[in-house]
């Protein structure tokens, strides 16, 4: 049974299905903000998250415990002895009425509670564990362990261990068990008398088995608790415990509704319910702590077998003790001292139960190396938590116990062995102990022990228990070194010796280690004791030979080690005291060194960065006498070779020449020996696998250079860190070993055949330079020899640049080329049949290669290939092959050409890379040359070109650096145009800055819709892909190097580049006035590029810069915003949106002041496009940061959504949709700083209008003008409200609420109000706006009568004309028309007579039972579409009945364009919504569909108001309903069965081909006829029959006339349910009532009937058939399609008013729609419509308003008949059900148009395709296999990923377990 889901709903699913954490988070933290509002509300809100604790996602359980923790934060702390303090109640004093009730009801309570001597009962019943008790040795020996899941996960009450329940004394654990058990059995036994059948039984299993994986998905009643329970009385709890198991809906699906399935299974009784909770516990309630419940549930599930029960509830513990650990089994009535003893004793019980976990828990879960015990580490934060509230008595013991945990010492425990996860368990309590109460601890002198626990745990040989015992020290290391320095050398002593130890890859713990000998490093006293043993043992405890000790792990496996050896190595590095800083040798400096060549991780790559520039300053500042050259004369070689190791393409690696890699320990691999081979690896050998199998050398594909697996980038990103390295260690070396390494060595790079040591040259040479000016005094010159030695060669290459060698590395691109070549050569062979001396001799040595001679192969050699070659042999080919052959060889020669450009790119890229280095060096080593061009060439082409962003910024430094020198030497012009080019940069990319030309065209269009529809048909296209990319490129380098020129010039850049301020303003400035029309090709471009160069540079001016420069020209930018040219309002519109990202305040108070007022000029279209884009962009470009503007945003919105242009209305749609969804969160953002006074006082004006919006019940009160002769209920009353805020903001919507509430009346409220209103505003201003309108009332034929009768009932004044009726009664009518105040009329004359309609405007349009118009391409829908009026308005009890997308055509009535055109909302809603209800889709597209139905949701929500019967009227009665069966007559059955077993063959041939439209004709007409067949046989018997004389044969045989009622079982059932309901019993035995003529006694019967039919046919047989001939005391009417539409509101009033009438005749059609018909209490119906909702229309016209009878609904199904299959009951009771319980809980929100969208639920509505699939038992079965699971997998995907749990993301735990951010949460 679905039930629908309610907004609180949505937000508590949120928790678990949230696509990220961010989501989740927000919802967990809404559910705090709610209780917040509503405390009254915390249990129920706790019990709807409770259930997501124990599910087996980790982010579901973490954030379901957020959203504990906030729900339970705002309720108040327990303390039932608070009155206490003030010493009873004042008398003297003023007590509030209430208050003194309230206190006397607590006392009787009280006194009750005493007399019955419960409160003593409680004492003795609940027994507690103390801590004395706690024995591990006991805990341990009992066997039981909890670990990942139990043995049987589907026993829903798994069996408990008797050590551990003896252990824990949990009674009412046992008592609860075994009451579930009673209920379990008492199940049984009913089954067992209804005898189910096995197929039934089967899927009851089923079914038994999905809830118990699925329990926590409903509320849980978390209301009781032991104490409570002892408080009630014992009988009746446990029969109200037994009578809530086992009805399994009650207070799950609706609190506010019970749903009572009956023992006959064919009943269901649905009624109004009292919460159990009020019920049961109002007797207890404010006498027990209100959370008493929800911990006592948490505490049994804290022994769960399933690790993620376990989990949870360690998690809801911790949440609940937080804040509430005083309140815990406190209870009204005791003494202070009574109370204080039974909480200290519950915390010492859960305390103990929290240290039973730690001994029993072995589950751990693995991250990358290290354990990661969930259950244990949540246990110790849940411990934490409460040792806060707990005393020092209580806190010692915890403290021994988590010592023994540790220890466990095998003469206490008598164990052999040691469980490691208990003193894993014991050490994770320990650290959280020792950070909560560190000053306890000293206070206790419990240090020591921390210490000895420390110790013992750091020399166990298990990883994770040495891990966190290391971690245990960490927080308190400023405490620790405090303790006597014995302590603190063994400490130190111990972890030195576990690091020499610890060598092996695989230890995890090593970072922890390493991190606790930082932090200790960090204070003297530590450091004093290491120079003390240095002194007494220097070859073994000097720095100089500690710190070798941490080599090997600088290439270890696990990055979090390699980052704590670097840490660790700045540590020693920051000791102030230089005799410390011995160790710095080569060895060191090159071991770093090659980290930067190694290391992958880049964060890791720049720490060994800073570290090798801390090794090289500090050698510096401690050997002012020796230069670093001293220590680097063996190293600089080695060094340069690894740096020098050509970086290869896809295809040539180079590998490093291992013999120059300095191994940093022996178990280094450099060559990883080859993989045994199987057959070695298969033997089961006893021999322990060798042990260096331990090492993982993860550097192996750096030091091979292997580009596929690695990447170009992050190889040459360690290279570009290493040459800036070398060079920082070469620029401290003496002026004479440099001049030597330069001449000797590094100038020879520059010769080298490969490029890479060329690039890397260049790079050295110019940090080298860089790097000494800033070491040497200002003014100081460079060595002159560097310009000596690398001027010529670096020149003499970049004058020359097309004479560079053909690089080593492109040797693989150019044969990959020339193999292309060789291809297209042979396509020639084998397809053109050339001969083979035909064809030219192409070279086989390429050039690069050692052996490549002058006329080696190369790229020119394949351009005359692809050009002149082809040519030639194409012309020579044979005429009769050209055709042949044509395409083959073009496919070809398409590759070669592919093949050359990308053999051309790699060489360009390389000699960029080059060229860009050399002219960086040689503008520091030589200034500015004569001849600027070729270093400005190759510096800017690196900028633009260069892939790799560290190059590129280097280049984009260089050219800053450049402009800065052409400055100084007063070259404006030069550096003008280069600041130009850059600019140039940033417009190429035609997605940020459009063109011009191109766009010029569009004007009374907004360019953003249609750059977005291009955007999407670009997506394909290749070329442009890669253009796009290159434009991308290119913009990316131009703002490197522009922030990088900001930043360095600052704010004075615009008076040193006059040029860039030319470029910004000018062309603005000069065209802000002239018309666009004039504006040429040229100018046009440089606008909408000044516009684009804005937008970039704006982030990275100076404050002083925007407000002088940008602010002061905003009126400029507004003129182009308001320009008639399209591409203009859009450049306007994004400088305004990127602007205001940046600078919000200034942007958004000009947007609200001078651009808002915009929207609304209705003389100028281009005012409203140009304010609407600039809204759309905004939305999109600050994001949330909109929030605090979102308010004013709204109206004009608003206003622009039923806009004349269709470009306006879209887009102001999709903003509003994007924008409305952010409306919930601005209530709680302050106001921004800055913000003008007038613009905070409208916003609160603005919030009003908003709030009044969102929630129909904040509308304004709305005082009725005039007298309605009808009282208003208080919900009808709130309907008029919100009816009149439509009107006062000339908005439209739909009131849907229930069917029987009211709707007309509310109406003509409205609408009589409206008219009065006007009236008397006319008479005042005369104004054209207020004269007089009429209304039009639109509704189905059957209720125009019943509509002129309630305006005369309720609004006499009102002058009604009724415009139905034939076409010559109509035009009878036409002239009373223009006087009318109201006319109504039906759907089918709205559509003949909209000529005749449509000369008159009208105030209010109402269309009635609106959904008709749900087809929105019927004529009927386009017709009420061109009708105009001021207001529009549907009422509709059933807004949505089949699909999403006839939600789009109510709204295309009231607000066209709101929901997009049909396409738009078709892809945006309709599709993702539809595919997420199928049940084989994907969890992402299940995921789309909610957000899809969220996001409709919030945009439609403002303008739907629906309410339900269940919610507002508490005085309805309930409302059964039953199925009446009965078997088809043996007539019917002959029929039935020839006629299925002839059809089916047919059928499923029409099946087959459904394609063929005659074929589904075919299909829908054999339903038909078996339909009608079980109604009655003479419904199908025509006279061309085929069996029709078989039948008359058969008729005559027995003697039966064919009406005979033996032949219409249908009939036969009516009869006797008529007699039951007390209708007709007179004619019960027919005979003798005629024998003897007697008056009848009762004129009146106990009970009314509405009978309901689909055809008119039937009606007919029931009224002569049955009642004329059977039951002729029955009194009837008859209401179908004969009555004239205009007389049937007489047979309805006739029916009500005379209560003798025992039966109304209706049709489904005509009578389910909008009548009142209260006066029956019996509904039956003798067909049913396939279209539930129909039926259900039906049905309420008795379950209304009015109605004092409970209703009774009867449905007569013809038994194992398609019609049996169809009404299968399943969906029939689901469809009720999710109908009727469709209301969220009260408490939170009563007015729930929220619920109005959830009737598309993607959970409640079937696809189409399931839709004709006939839905038997089968079915349902089918269903039940078939419900995804939490992987959003189904059948077998899910049973073989059942036993796979997911993997989540290693942060999460990181997040979860980080110790600081937990305790900061505690304090």
């Amino acid at each position: 049974m679905t039930s629908r889901v309610s907004r609180l709903d949505r937000q508590v699913i949120l928790i678990e299905t949230g696509s990220t954490q961010v989501v989740r988070n927000m919802a967990a933290d809404q559910m705090g903000d709610l209780a917040k509002q509503h405390p009254e509300d915390i249990l129920s809100l706790l019990s709807r998250v409770y259930p997501f604790l124990l599910v087996k996602k980790w982010e579901t359980r973490v954030t379901a415990a957020r959203a504990v923790g906030g729900i339970v934060a705002h309720a108040p702390s327990w303390d039932p002895n608070e009155s206490d303090l003030v010493g009873g109640t004042n008398e003297g004093s003023p007590l509030d009425n209430a208050q003194v009730k309230l206190e006397h009801e607590m006392k009787i309570k009280l006194e009750e509670a005493t007399q019955n001597n419960q409160l003593n009962l409680l004492q003795e019943d609940h027994h507690l564990s103390s801590l004395s008790d706690w024995k591990l040795n006991e805990i341990l020996k009992s066997g039981k362990v909890l670990l990942a899941s139990s043995m049987n996960d589907y026993n829903v009450l798994g069996k408990a261990d008797d050590n551990i329940r003896k252990q824990a004394k949990t009674d009412d654990i046992k008592q609860e068990t075994s009451m579930l058990n009673a209920s379990d059995k008492a199940n049984e036994n009913k089954s067992n008398a209804n005898k189910k059948s096995a197929r039934m039984l089967a899927m009851a299993r089923r079914k038994k088995k999905m809830s118990a994986k699925n329990t926590p998905k409903h509320p849980v009643d978390i209301t009781e608790s032991s104490v409570s329970k002892t408080l009630l009385n014992g009988k009746n709890m446990t029969n109200s415990a037994a009578s809530l198991a086992t009805s399994p809906t009650s207070n799950q699906l609706n609190p506010k509704l019970e749903i009572t399935e009956q023992a006959d299974e064919s009943k269901l009784m649905i009624e109004s319910t009292v919460r159990p909770l009020l019920e049961q516990h109002e007797i207890v309630a404010g006498l027990v702590w209100q959370f008493q419940g929800i911990y006592e549930l948490l505490l049994d599930n804290l022994m769960s077998e399933n690790w993620e029960i376990r989990h949870g509830a360690a998690l809801g513990l911790r949440e609940l003790v937080k804040k509430h650990a005083y309140g815990v089994s406190r209870v009204k009535g005791n003494t202070r001292e009574e109370n204080n003893l039974r909480n200290s004793r519950s915390l010492e019980d859960l305390a103990s139960r929290l240290l039973t976990v730690f001994a029993l828990d072995r589950f751990g879960d693995y991250v990358y190396d290290t354990v990661v015990a969930p259950v244990r580490e949540s246990v110790a934060q849940t411990l934490a938590a409460l040792l806060i509230h707990l005393d020092s008595t209580l806190s010692i013991k915890i403290f021994n116990c988590l010592e023994q945990l540790v220890l466990q010492d095998p003469l206490q425990t008598g164990l052999p062995n040691k469980i490691w996860e208990a003193t894993h368990g014991g050490l994770l309590g320990i650290r959280y102990f020792v950070s909560i109460k560190t000053n306890f601890l000293f206070a206790h002198g419990l240090l020591e022990n921390v210490v000895r626990i420390v110790l013992y745990g750091l020399n166990q040989s298990d990883d994770d228990v040495q891990s966190v015992a290391a971690s245990i020290l960490t927080p308190i290391t400023s405490e620790f070194v405090k303790l006597n320095n014995s302590t603190i050398e063994i400490l130190v002593t111990t972890i030195w010796s576990l690091l020499a130890r610890l060598d092996d890859d695989i230890s995890s713990s090593v970072g922890s280690i390493m991190d606790l000998l930082a932090k200790l490093c960090d204070h003297q006293e530590v450091l004093d004791i290491l120079k003390n043993k240095a002194l007494e043992h220097p070859s073994e405890w000097s720095f100089k030979s500690l710190v070798p000790k941490l080599y090997p792990f600088l290439r270890h496996s696990i990055s979090s080690v390699r980052r704590a050896v670097l840490n660790l190595l700045i540590a020693f590095l920051s000791i102030k005291d230089d005799s410390t800083k011995n160790w710095l040798n080569g060895k060191v400096f090159r071991l770093v060194f090659q980290n930067i060549l190694l290391e992958q991780n880049p964060e890791l790559l720049q720490l060994s960065f800073d570290v090798y520039v801390a090794l090289l300053e500090h050698y510096k500042v401690k050997h002012t006498e020796k230069t670093l050259d001293h220590v680097f004369s063996k190293h600089l070689q080695p060094i340069l070779h690894l740096l020098n190791t050509p970086v290869g393409e896809k295809g040539k690696n180079y590998a490093m020449e291992s013999q120059y890699i300095l191994k940093p320990s022996q178990h280094y691999q450099l060559h990883p020996e080859k993989k045994r081979s199987i057959s070695e690896t298969t033997t089961d050998s006893d021999i322990p696998i060798p042990k260096n199998n331990e090492h993982i050398n993860i550097d192996a594909p750096m030091i091979a250079g292997d580009i596929t697996l690695l990447g170009l980038d992050v190889i040459l990103n360690t290279r570009i860190m290493g040459a800036k390295a070398f060079a920082l260690t070469l620029s401290m070396f003496q002026d004479s070993t440099l001049q030597s390494f330069f001449t000797n060595v590094l100038v020879r790079c520059l010769e080298l055949p490969f490029s890479t040591p060329r690039m890397l040259a260049g790079i050295i040479v110019s940090q080298f330079c860089s790097s000494w000016l800033q070491k040497h005094p200002e003014g100081e010159k460079l060595p002159s020899f560097v310009s000596e030695i690398f001027s010529p060669v670096m020149n003499k290459q970049l004058l020359n640049r097309d004479e560079f060698p053909v690089f080593r590395e492109l040797v693989p691109s150019l044969k990959a080329l020339r193999t292309q070549c060789q291809s297209l050569l042979a396509t020639f062979v084998d397809v053109g049949m050339l001969p083979q001396y035909k064809l030219p001799n192409v070279a086989i040595v390429v050039q690069g290669e050692t052996e490549a001679g002058p006329h080696a192969f190369g790229v020119e050699t394949a351009e005359k290939v692809y050009g002149e070659y082809y040519d030639k042999m194409f012309k020579s080919m044979n005429n009769s092959y050209k055709l042949l052959a044509k395409k083959p060889l073009e496919d070809s020669k398409h590759r070669v050409l592919m093949a050359i450009n990308s053999a051309k790119e790699s060489a360009k890229l390389r000699t960029g890379s080059i060229l860009a280095n050399y002219a960086s060096s040689i503008l520091l080593f030589d200034g500015l040359p004569l001849k600027l061009n070729p270093i400005i060439r190759s510096l800017m082409d690196s900028v633009k070109e260069e892939r790799n962003e560290k190059l590129q910024t280097m280049a984009g430094e260089s050219v800053v650096h450049l402009i800065q020198q052409l400055l100084e030497n007063n070259k404006v012009n030069v550096s003008g145009k280069i600041v130009k080019n850059l600019c140039g940069f940033l417009c190429v990319d035609t997605s940020e800055v459009p063109d011009f030309s191109v766009n010029a065209e569009y004007k009374e269009k907004i360019l953003t819709l249609i750059k977005e529809s291009n955007s999407i048909a670009a997506q394909d296209d290749i070329n442009l892909a890669k253009m796009s990319e290159e434009a991308q490129l290119k913009r990316k380098g131009g703002l490197i190097t522009l922030k990088i020129l900001f930043e360095v010039l600052g704010p004075s850049i615009l008076q040193k580049l006059p040029q860039l301020r030319s470029i910004l303003f000018d062309s603005l400035s000069d065209h802000e006035n002239e018309e666009a029309s004039k504006v040429d090709n040229e100018q046009g471009q440089k606008i909408v590029d000044s516009f684009g160069v804005l937008r970039a540079l704006f982030p990275f001016m100076s404050d002083s810069l925007r407000s002088s420069e940008v602010f002061t020209r905003f009126p400029v930018l507004l003129t182009f915003l308001r320009s008639n040219l399209s591409v203009f309002r859009y450049s306007a519109a994004r400088t305004f949106a990127d602007l205001a990202k940046i600078s919000s305040v200034e942007v958004m108070a000009y947007t609200i002041r001078e651009i808002l007022p915009l929207m609304n000029s209705a003389g100028s279209l281009s005012d409203r496009q140009g304010s609407t884009e600039l809204i759309y962009h905004l939305s999109l470009s600050m994001e949330t940061d909109v929030l605090p503007y979102v308010i004013f945003l709204i109206v004009p919105l608003l206003g622009r959504m039923s806009d004349s242009n269709e470009d306006v209305r879209n887009l102001a749609t999709t903003t509003f949709a994007s924008i409305i969804k952010l409306v919930p969160l601005e209530a709680g953002i302050a106001d921004p700083k800055g913000l003008p006074e007038e613009l905070v006082a409208s916003r609160e004006r603005e919030r009003d209008f908003i709030q009044q919006m969102m929630d129909p019940s904040k509308a304004k009160p709305f005082k009725l003008p005039i007298a309605i002769k009808a009282t208003l209920r208080k919900y009808q009353q709130d309907g008029v409200n919100w009816l009149a805020f439509l009107n006062k903001y000339h908005l439209h919507g739909i009131l849907c609420d229930d069917m029987g509430l009211g709707k007309t009346l509310q109406t003509i409220c409205i609408i009589a109000s409206d008219q009065y209103l006007r009236k008397e505003d006319y008479e005042k201003t005369r104004s054209v706006e207020s004269r007089a309108l009429p209304s039009l009332i639109i509704c189905p034929p059957s209720l125009t009568g019943h509509w002129e009768n309630e305006f005369d009932q309720y609004a006499p004044f009102l002058k009604v004309v009724v415009y139905a009726g034939g076409p010559t009664v109509r035009l009878t009518l036409r002239p009373q028309l223009s006087d009318a105040d109201i006319i109504v009329t039906s759907y089918d004359v709205a559509r003949n007579d909209l000529a005749v309609l449509n000369k008159t405007e009208y105030n209010y349009c109402v269309l009635d039972e609106g959904h008709i118009i749900k087809n929105s391409q019927s004529k009927l829908a386009k017709a009420v579409k061109e009708i105009t009026a001021n207001h529009r308005l549907i009422l509709t009890g059933t807004p949505i009945q089949n699909n999403v997308l006839e939600l789009w055509s109510l709204f295309d009535f009231l607000m066209p364009g709101f929901l997009g055109t049909e396409k738009m909302f078709q892809e945006r809603f309709a599709k993702p919504i539809a595919a997420s209800r199928n049940s084989k889709t994907s969890s992402k597209e299940q995921e789309a569909g909610v957000l899809a139905l969220e996001a409709l949701h919030k945009q439609v929500l403002p303008f739907m108001l629906r309410r339900l019967k269940e919610d507002v009227l508490s005085d309805l009665p309930p409302k059964i309903i039953q199925d009446y069966y009965c078997e088809l007559g043996d007539l019917q059955k002959q029929l039935y069965m020839d006629f299925t077993k002839k059809q089916k063959n047919v059928v499923e041939k029409d099946i087959e081909n459904s394609e063929i439209a005659d074929g589904k004709q075919h299909i829908f007409q054999a339903l038909q006829y078996m339909r009608k067949l079980c109604n009655h046989p003479a419904l199908v018997l025509s006279p061309n029959h085929p069996q029709l004389a078989q039948v008359q044969d058969y008729l005559k045989q027995t003697g039966l006339d064919l009406h005979d009622i033996i032949n219409a079982p249908k009939l036969s059932a009516l009869r006797t349910l008529l007699f039951e309901c007390g209708i007709g019993e007179e004619d019960i035995d027919k005979k003798a009532s005629q024998d003897q003529n007697f008056p009848i006694q009762n004129v009146i019967s106990q009970h009314r009937a509405l009978i309901f039919c689909q055809l008119k046919d039937m009606l007919d047989m029931v009224e002569n058939d049955l009642f004329k001939k059977y039951m002729p005391s029955v009194t009837y009417m008859r209401l179908d399609g004969s009555i004239d539409p205009r007389d049937r509101q007489k047979v309805v009033r006739k029916f009500n008013e005379d209560p003798s009438i025992d039966c109304l005749l209706l049709t489904t059609k005509v009578g389910g729609l909008g009548l009142n018909l209260t006066g029956a209490d019996t509904v039956i119906f003798v067909e049913h419509d396939w279209n539930p909702m129909n039926d259900l229309q039906a049905m309420d016209r008795a379950h209304r308003i009015g109605q004092k009878k409970v209703v009774n609904v009867y449905r007569i199904i013809t038994k194992g008949t398609l019609e049996e299959k169809i009404m299968g009951l399943q969906k029939f009771k689901m469809n009720i059900a999710s109908t009727v319980v469709n209301q969220q809980n009260s408490g939170l929100a009563s007015m729930d148009t929220h619920q109005l969208l959830d009737l598309f639920d993607p959970d409640n509505v079937t696809s189409q395709d399931n839709e004709e699939k006939n839905n038997g038992d089968s079915q349902a079965a089918k269903g039940m296999e078939d419900i995804a699971n939490e992987t959003g997998l189904t059948g077998k995907a899910k049973e073989a990923l059942g036993e796979l749990k997911e993997l989540w993301d290693p942060s999460q735990y990181e997040e979860e377990y980080n110790l600081d951010t937990f305790i900061k949460t505690l304090r």
